[in-house]
């Protein structure tokens, strides 16, 4: 056996909590490898550095840690790219090893030579080549720093060839340990400022993102709602810090409540497209809680902002706020509210049409759901209308694709690496035929490793969002690049060893799932679905 820095940089992942390497080999990355094997850390091998980025931040989302992959040099890191960008727009904390060419190769056209690092410093959180063998540690404990700091996201380190052959000296690697991230309560007197304005406030509501999660604020999320009362919704990966089924959870779609609102309290998320760019009515004081004090205030005037970490500002306030409880007609106001939404979709949710309305899919996806299933969401028109509509039940239970950057492509990543995270966990994929081709290889990738989630395709033989807003635009009989056609990807998923069906009944969606299941294996559930202007 030959010691490199791969058994120290796998000994200190071991020491982060990571038992999981997402990767796809390359000879620049042997020794990181074989740092895993010896420190026994699963290595998961995809098809597509693209799916190897996607599966870490899955995992990390499933977890609350940060994740980690393995890219080989050039075109391995390139492929990485776009799941390097994901995650330093939806705050998640991945860290990418990158293999490089021998330093004393630059600029010599060395096999797979690229620019990588400055590559990297526009997605980064950090970015930096490791130079020297015994400066690894050094580099490897400022990015797990930088990852889990103030602005938390992505990191990257390119470990050239010379230097990762060679081990790090005993010296050093008793030096380096992983250290504890520093977290910051709010100040005091901000937090008088807030319990005064939520006391004084008659239509409050508190929305909780990426920031509650990452901060582990689940517990202090669930006392604050269950002492004040208030009506809390939470987006993106804080869908299930506080449950659905909490009777003070109103979801996932906070226009239901923000407005109609007097006050709201954000907690750890920011006012960009996808929650309004904060255009809230204009009477509407705003409190928002960040860890980052330059992250708010993004598109709106606050009228307090609180810089601290999610669960101890969480805390605090339920201290402050002994005693308070929301209003009551405000709260029968918003019970009101969730049944008329109710009420709205319930006959999508029942239909009984063909091909199959989209709701009623969802709705048997929620039915067919436990304690412990996690969803993964992607796609477009069927990616949206998932984030809305499916249960989240408990942290990382709902994993999309609903960021800004839209991106197509993690969902079946996403399930691997929340399957690898959490093996008793009913992991389902719902996305779209489009989304689908992004990683339908990576179903060969559940079959070889013995992942068995359920992948479930609305497919309605398009780019459905393409389809619709194109023909808008320049007529129905003018639309290109929109068809995609009846493909059986069932049959597809059962040649690579996984299993296979095609639904066509809405009546079948529910014991094809249950089939699924019950095969143990990598199964996709191939829903042929209406199309937007079938509904």
């Amino acid at each position: 056996m030959r010691k490199t820095s791969g058994h120290w940089i796998g000994n200190y992942l071991r020491g982060r909590g990571i038992d999981s390497l997402f990767t796809l080999t390359g000879g620049h990355l042997f020794p990181i490898l074989d740092g895993c094997v010896e420190n026994d850390i699963r290595v998961v091998d995809t098809r597509h550095e693209q799916a190897a980025a996607f599966a870490a931040e899955g995992w990390a989302l499933r977890t609350g840690k940060p994740g980690a992959y393995a890219a080989t040099a050039g075109p391995g890191f390139v492929n990485a790219v776009a799941g390097l960008a994901h995650a330093s727009i939806t705050l998640s904390p991945t860290l990418c090893l990158a293999g490089a060419r021998a330093i004393n190769d630059d600029d010599k056209g060395a096999p797979q030579e690229l620019e990588q690092t400055r590559v990297a410093e526009i997605y980064a959180r950090y970015a930096k080549t490791v130079r020297q063998t015994d400066r690894i540690p050094q580099y490897l404990e400022m990015a797990f720093q930088q990852m889990r700091g103030p602005t938390p996201g992505p990191a990257f380190l390119e470990i050239p060839m010379n230097v990762l052959w060679q081990p790090v000296s005993d010296e050093v690697a008793e030096t380096y340990q992983p250290q504890d991230i520093p977290r910051s309560a709010g100040n005091p007197e901000d937090i008088e400022r807030a319990e005064a304005m939520i006391r004084a406030a008659e239509h409050p509501v508190v929305v909780v993102g990426g920031g509650g999660f990452w901060s582990g604020a689940g517990d202090a999320l669930a006392a604050f709602a269950e002492q004040t009362k208030l009506p809390v919704f939470t987006r993106n990966s804080a869908r299930g810090l506080l449950p659905d089924e909490h009777p003070q959870c109103y979801g996932g779609s906070p226009g239901m409540g923000v407005f109609k609102a007097d006050l709201v309290l954000i907690i750890g998320t920011r006012m960009n497209s996808t929650f309004y760019y904060g255009k809230f009515n204009d009477n509407t004081k705003v409190i928002q809680v960040d860890c980052n004090s330059a992250a708010m205030a993004d598109n709106r005037t606050i009228d307090l902002g609180i810089c601290g970490d999610a669960k101890l500002v969480l805390q605090q306030l339920t201290a402050a706020l002994d005693g308070f409880s929301a209003p009551a007609d405000w709260i029968a106001t918003l019970d009101a509210a969730v049944s008329a939404r109710q009420e709205k979709f319930a006959a999508g949710y029942q239909s009984s049409q063909t091909p199959i309305h989209p709701m009623r899919l969802l709705h048997e996806l929620n039915q067919f759901a436990d304690e412990n299933t996690t969803f993964t969401v992607d796609g477009g028109d069927i990616g949206v209308e998932a984030a809305r509509h499916l249960i989240a039940n408990h942290p990382g239970s709902q994993l999309s694709n609903a960021s800004i950057l839209g991106s197509l492509g993690p969902g079946i990543p996403f399930a691997i690496g929340a399957k690898v995270a959490a093996p008793n966990d009913k992991v389902i994929c719902i996305t779209g035929d489009g989304a689908f081709g992004f990683g339908a290889m990576e179903m060969d990738t559940a079959v070889r490793l013995d992942l068995p989630i359920i992948v479930v395709v609305g497919n309605n033989q398009a780019w459905g969002m393409v389809e619709r807003d194109y023909g808008k635009l320049f007529g129905e009989n003018r639309v290109v690049a929109a068809e995609l056609g009846d493909r059986p990807y069932d049959k597809m998923v059962e040649g690579l060893g996984g299993y296979g069906e095609r639904v066509e009944d809405p009546d079948e969606i529910g014991p094809a799932l249950q089939r699924a299941y019950d095969s143990g294996k990598p199964a996709c559930i191939n829903v042929m679905m209406a199309r937007h202007s079938q509904l």
